[in-house]
């Protein structure tokens, strides 16, 4: 059964009494790409993220975010070994120069790298990972939940216009099949020759028929089939407009524009088929 590629995974946990939330997004895309928003403490685990993910999904356009409290994850420090050296230097340009030293605690602290930022690991907290890749793994199947339903309507209609297209062939074989006979009572041996290969659309009928049948054929497949099935409805198309374009008759040209709208309808659908 085909999937969607639309569709949306979320799941909470909670860790040293704050709450987080992993939420999984996605969208149509020709490929597999990612948009990733973490903390930077969970950089380093892109790859694997994205290795978990790949796993499972084979197109779209993939979000991943970890909504989470505001927490500040770096820890003031103070550089008592550089603030010392400032200090000497400045007394010892005080007594050279004679003036008289004028400095607070606030400017010390305002000098360069006075005051440094180390970084909390509350991420590589063996608990909080393992919360992380749970919630996931979790919020992962609940996209895959959604893109199956979405799946599962978009194969329903597909079936439905597919259907509607071998039912608009079936007439304009006998539509061709009626104009031939009327043509033999009406003209001469060389005058119906001419006909017949003015009209001669058996190939195409043919070819749309082997389409119709790959069509099925492929919708019935696993895997990702989306751009396959786009590629045989631009052949679809491409054999419709030939044969609307030789066989000119009102009828039939009545059932070629059905089975155009039909076929614009299906690749519409299959943007969004992985």
């Amino acid at each position: 059964m085909i999937k969607g590629m639309t569709g949306f995974g979320t799941e909470s946990f909670s860790f040293k009494g704050r709450n987080y939330a992993v939420s999984i997004r996605s969208v149509n895309h020709k490929f597999l790409d990612y948009s990733l928003n973490l903390p930077n403490g969970l950089f380093l685990l892109e790859a694997k993220i994205k290795k978990e993910l790949s796993g499972s999904l084979l197109r779209g356009r993939i979000s991943v975010q970890l909504v989470m409290p505001e927490v500040c994850d770096r820890e003031p420090l103070l550089n008592k070994k550089l603030l010392f050296k400032y200090y000497n230097l400045i007394n010892n340009i005080s007594k050279a120069l004679m003036i008289k030293k004028d400095i607070g605690v606030s400017d010390m602290l305002d000098l360069p790298d006075v005051i440094y930022f180390k970084k909390t690991d509350q991420y590589y907290n063996r608990r909080f990972l393992a919360l992380f890749n749970r919630a996931l793994k979790r919020a992962l199947r609940g996209l895959l939940v959604f893109r199956k339903k979405e799946g599962a309507a978009i194969h329903a209609e597909l079936l439905k216009s597919i259907g509607k297209i071998e039912q608009k062939l079936k007439l304009i074989k006998a539509r061709l099949v009626s104009i031939i006979e009327e043509q033999k009572t009406r003209l001469s041996h060389d005058e119906l020759k001419e006909f017949l290969t003015d009209y001669n659309i058996e190939e195409e009928i043919v070819r749309l028929e082997f389409h119709v049948k790959t069509f099925k054929d492929t919708l019935a497949e696993k895997g990702s089939v989306g751009k396959v099935l786009d590629f045989i409805t631009q052949e679809m198309q491409r054999e419709v407009n030939t044969l609307g374009a030789k066989f000119r008759d009102a009828k039939a040209s009545y059932n070629s524009v059905i089975i155009k709208d039909e076929i614009e309808k299906m690749r519409e659908q299959l943007q969004n088929v992985e």
